[in-house]
Order: C-alpha cells, then structure tokens, then sequence
C-alpha cells in the first residue's frame, strides 16, 4: 500500500456560482484517522464525495489510494468504504438481510460472504441482532450496522461522513473506539464533524 492514501492539489467544485470547495490542497497518510471539521455548509461533504468519486471536481486533482478520481472513480470506489451522513440501509431488512445484499453488490464469493459478515457481526457487536429489522434499531446500534455495511469488502480506506451525528455520548464513545480499532488494523479513516 501506498504511503500516501490521498492527495489533492486545488480540488476545487463549484455549483453555479457557489464554490463549495475552494482549491483544496492536502495529503493524508495511509494508516491514519484524517478528520474535516466545521459547520454545516463548509464542504466537508463534497469534498468527501468528490475523493469518493461520485462528484467531479470542477478543477483541481485528487489521486486516492494511487488512481485518479476523475480518471477512473469506478476503481475508487471499489477500492473505499463510504458512510454517508443519512442512515442509507433497508430499515425494513434485517440487520443480517442487510449485510447479505451489500455482500452481493461488493460480489464477494459464497465463503468470503459468510466469513466476513460474521467476523463483521462480531466486531460491530451485532451478532445478537441478526433478525431484527434495521428500521427497530436505536441510533448507535445503526451506526454499527452501517460501518460493517462499509467494511465487509475490507476497504484500506474508509469515509464516514458525520459517524457521531444524533447519537448520545455512549454511542459517539462506541463509533470513537471502533474507529480507533479501524487504524490499529491498518485502515485509513477521514472522517468529518461540525463538533
């Protein structure tokens, strides 16, 4: 793996005449939590989604985990794991159903299914949650659901974009250590906060 698991230089989007992300220079280290932090409506969230492909930059250039965004996001994205700030799963799928249809769009083979969506269940701590429906789940318990969700396919580099939002103290100290567990197993982790 690359020593440098992005990096950009004037990444910049503008939407009409709004620019939401301004010549964006920066380079975050592999193995590393990089976290954005500011209000709402700073660009963290584009920036995100630009780094993850989905949006091109209107100028400027970021290169994650060695590939051009904007050359070739299909190989991004294959390649990270994204939470977005809205809880994005089938409430009215279990929490076991759920993890099964990501292991399907990640095309992860019959014995790679089984294993990681059990060690994922383990380590996210929802392994006595597996029928219950993901829309009966309490805030942090999504969380959860959500960072296996983004996890199953072993990304090196992960986005989470506002993990902490809406849940009480014990649950952002829960999403806190399982983000710190991510580093200590080698992932990259960029993050982002108003707090």
């Amino acid at each position: 793996m690359s020593q440098t698991a992005i990096s950009t230089t004037d990444l910049t989007r503008c939407f009409g005449d709004l620019t939401a992300v301004d010549h964006l220079n920066l380079e975050v280290p592999a193995a590393s939590i990089f976290g954005f932090l500011g209000p709402n409506g700073s660009g963290k969230s584009t920036t995100i989604r630009m780094l993850c492909g989905l949006l091109t930059p209107t100028a400027g250039s970021a290169v994650v985990m060695g590939m051009d965004v904007r050359e070739d996001p299909e190989a991004v994205k294959r390649r990270i794991g994204y939470m977005t700030q809205q809880f994005s799963l089938y409430e009215d799928l279990s929490v076991l159903e759920n993890l099964q249809f990501m292991a399907d769009i990640y095309r992860l083979n019959r014995r790679q299914c089984k294993e990681r969506i059990d060690a994922v269940l383990y380590r996210f701590q929802l392994h006595d949650k597996t029928s219950q429906l993901a829309g009966t789940l309490s805030g942090g318990q999504r969380q959860r659901l959500a960072l296996s969700a983004v996890t199953l396919h072993e990304p090196d580099l992960l986005f989470l974009d506002e993990p902490t939002s809406g849940l009480d103290p014990v649950g952002c100290r829960e999403i806190k250590d399982l983000i710190l567990n991510l580093k200590a197993r080698g992932k990259t982790v960029i993050l982002s906060s108003h707090l």
